[in-house]
């Protein structure tokens, strides 16, 4: 018989208290229509890929028990031996699979059962211990259909091209993919265990892997709620935001209990702001200002410092991620695993430890991962782990955080100024609770808060933007970079957080109305238009295999990214016009990219196709003004014709690709009518991005987000997309033969109906524009 466990496990399950949910469960999702039946939840069986005899590797290597688990954590989340035995048993391809899996009996029940398990454990026993204790993942939040949804919201006034506005009126609809609410029948009391943290509110999920609710994630799917005018979806989330703090003392990184030692980049603020500039109501104000307080006493507490700048010899307020951990992430178990015991020469306990904390801490900021937080990034697509192996991230204070903590500051002053009461205490949860402070608050941190909340935090946001200027800004190179406090320097790795400062309004003083100080900031983005097709904010230049590094394009760059582009319009009111957006290498700012062009990656001449590196709707605006444009183009191009490519059309506009070319770039699966995906290949506009620990995941939240936000902003100057090696053009007589404007015919498109689906799937205006796209094949 195995032996009993060394370690106590607890079964209490820290959740949050349960509430009612809108409505009466109901069985119904899909895209775009409330008539349709509900999207099956897809679980996953153990598929062992090596024989059912094979012992499972790492038995008695098992990590120190972690404080959640001493908190109350269970068995099936915690890193204990039952959980280790199971992940790297690798019946299932994905880490996360088993950890969103409830027990089906209690955790007594199950405890016992694996403690019966003989004591070198192999696959076939853990195969059969999982189908016997375990039920489905994703059972315990099911889809609902919108409620109030408005299938003609105003954004779609501003769009000038049909495509794209019945496009967008499809992704308007998208939010009933990922619309969740807590299944009560599921819910986990002395019967079962289960990882999830049931919420009092409706959810909306990024999509794929992600089931649960994300922290930042939900920053850029409230900017789409509120352009689809979603209103009361939109307070559903800040309320189970609150929730959160209201019961941590923070917001954890997701709605599962394995989250719960991290967080992710503190955007509530930012997204109570957001919903308050747009609906007006500010009675939310009531219940939020204390726990946004507090939610900032928990960042000062658990993450802020000083340091002694070496620029200037101030003493500096300022903050990193760092994630009390030393074991592996139930979540990524298996890579965690791999990276930290494959080591060469093989790393002691204290050693194995601090670099499982650096992996949580990788997802802690949201950048899981990528070179900036690497003492060596090896340029090794094939295998993530050497480059890994030297992530230095508690080291290294992150531009885009302690920029986004001042602007977080600034709007929750600006708000408390609003609601007209300052004398609403910062200090009613206990932030520091969870037991995982790393460092001790310096300087300006505390508990001033209390008596004068407006004037602590114009303090704090000023702190930490004169931390961002004096410690992140580099004059010579015209860009903002990490600091890292291992070599005590400016990090040489270009990356879109740079562009951050100036998104949370924090402008160094030699941009002020400079116009050619502002032009040599926006250099490196102005050459990268040019050189690559797709999404020039590519999350970093360098060809790493790490899921943030070059190629790949996130919305939330982009989105920030124009977002200073629009800070350097309102610095420069009457910035010129310029000839041409896009710039040679020998132009960028000295040292600003970091590399020589030749370390650059190539872009392929079979992915340009007939995609325009710059458009007609950009010339003769102030170049602020026609960057954002040029940039809107490029990511709307990127999630329409990676979602063309995958299916979609559009019933009476636009044709669906024939299925023999539609998975030219490899992202197609049967059955697929167009996906939207969580990043995008800045070489590539029909594909996906890639590498990173997991596959690239479809749905998303955050694309939708930010697709919606263009689509209101920058509608009017969009041109119709075109696709690489995709040509898309009208159709002529009864759709059986196209001619392009140069006289080409293509002949056997078929016959297209006349009618359009709206949003919500219904069919609305007859079109008289019809198109069809076809592929040309790509050059070897």
């Amino acid at each position: 018989m195995r032996s009993a466990l060394s370690r106590p496990l607890w079964g209490v399950t820290l959740a949050l208290g349960l509430g009612a949910i809108r409505g009466e469960a109901q069985n119904i999702t899909q895209t775009s229509s409330f008539s349709f039946s509900a999207t099956p939840v897809s679980t996953a069986s153990p598929s062992p890929t090596v024989p059912l005899d094979t012992p499972v590797v790492g038995q008695g290597e098992y990590p120190p028990l972690q404080y959640l688990c001493d908190d109350g954590g269970n068995a099936t989340y915690c890193p204990t031996e039952l959980l280790q035995d199971v992940q790297l048993s690798r019946i299932f391809p994905d880490s996360k699979t088993f950890v969103d899996k409830p027990t089906n009996g209690s955790l007594n029940d199950t405890l016992s059962a694996y403690a019966a398990l003989p004591a070198n454990v192999t696959v076939g026993d853990i195969e059969t211990f999982v189908e016997q204790h375990f039920t489905g993942e994703g059972q315990d939040l099911y889809q609902v259909p919108i409620e109030g949804f408005n299938s003609s919201p105003a954004l779609l006034d501003n769009i000038s091209d049909p495509l794209y506005k019945a496009w967008t009126s499809i992704v308007n609809g998208y939010w009933t993919l990922l619309i969740r609410e807590t299944n009560q029948s599921s819910i986990c009391t002395d019967q079962c265990d289960s990882s999830l943290i049931p919420l009092n509110h409706t959810v909306v999920v990024p999509g794929g892997r992600y089931r649960e609710i994300y922290y930042w994630d939900s920053r850029w799917i409230i900017e789409g709620l509120l352009k689809s005018e979603l209103y009361d979806y939109a307070w559903d989330l800040l309320q189970n935001m609150m929730d959160f703090i209201d019961t941590y003392g923070y917001i954890p990184n997701g709605g599962r209990q394995y989250y719960l030692n991290r967080s992710q980049p503190p955007m509530f603020i930012q997204m109570l702001d957001a919903y308050i500039k747009v609906t007006g109501n500010t009675t939310i104000l009531d219940r939020a200002l204390p726990l946004a307080s507090a939610e900032m006493e928990w960042w000062a507490t658990n993450r802020t410092f000083t340091i002694t700048s070496p620029f200037t010899n101030k003493t500096l307020t300022v903050a990193h991620y760092a994630v009390n951990n030393t074991a592996p992430r139930p979540e990524g178990y298996v890579e965690d695993f791999e990276t930290v015991m494959g080591a060469s020469p093989a790393l002691n306990e204290t050693a194995r430890g601090e670099l499982y904390s650096e992996l949580a801490t990788g997802a802690e900021s949201g950048w899981d991962y990528s070179s900036r937080w690497c003492k060596q990034p090896l340029l090794n697509t094939s295998d993530n782990d050497p480059a890994l192996r030297t992530l230095n991230i508690k080291a290294i204070i992150p531009v885009d955080l302690i920029s986004l903590l001042s602007g977080d500051h600034a709007l929750l002053a600006d708000l408390y100024e609003l609601h007209g009461n300052s004398s609403i205490s910062g200090n009613s949860t206990d932030s520091g609770s969870n037991g995982n402070s790393t460092t001790t608050g310096g300087g300006q941190t505390g508990n001033s808060s209390s008596s004068d909340p407006v004037s602590y935090h114009r303090q704090m946001a000023q702190a930490f933007s004169e931390s961002v200027l004096d410690l992140c800004w580099d004059p010579a190179k015209s860009w903002f970079y990490d600091f890292n406090t291992t070599s005590m320097t400016r990090s040489n790795v270009y990356t879109p957080a740079g562009a951050w400062p100036l998104w949370q309004n924090i402008t160094p003083s030699e941009l002020e109305g400079n116009e050619t100080a502002a032009l040599d900031f926006v250099s490196g983005a102005r050459f990268l238009l040019g050189k690559y097709s797709g999404i020039p904010t590519v999350a970093s230049v360098l060809l790493t295999g790490l899921q943030w590094d070059f190629p790949n394009a996130w919305p939330p760059h982009l989105h920030t990214t124009i977002k200073a582009f629009e800070t350097l319009g309102r610095l420069l009111p009457n910035a010129t016009t310029l000839s041409n957006l896009t710039i040679p290498f020998s132009e960028v700012a000295s040292g600003q990219l970091g590399v020589t062009e030749g370390d650059l990656q190539p872009q392929p001449a079979s992915t340009i196709g007939n995609v325009s590196l710059e458009v007609q709707e950009a010339q003769g605006k102030p170049w602020p003004l026609a960057l954002s444009i040029e940039f809107a183009n490029r990511y709307m191009g990127a999630a329409f014709c990676s979602w063309y490519s995958t299916g979609g059309a559009i019933d009476g506009l636009l044709t669906q690709l024939p299925l023999s070319e539609l998975n030219a770039t490899g992202t197609y699966t049967a059955g697929q009518s167009g996906v939207m995906f969580e990043k995008f290949n800045s070489t590539d506009t029909d594909a996906a991005g890639g590498g990173g620990e997991y596959n690239v995941q479809v749905g998303f939240g955050w694309t939708n987000g930010v697709v919606l936000w263009l689509a209101d902003e920058y509608g009017q100057y969009l041109p119709q997309p075109t696709c690489p090696m995709i040509p898309i053009i009208e159709v002529t007589g009864n759709g059986n033969s196209s001619t392009y404007s140069n006289g080409t015919t293509v002949s056997g498109t078929g016959p297209i109906s006349n009618t359009t689906a709206g949003g919500n799937g219904t069919s609305s205006q007859t079109q008289t524009q019809l198109f069809a796209g076809f592929r040309i094949p790509r050059p070897e």
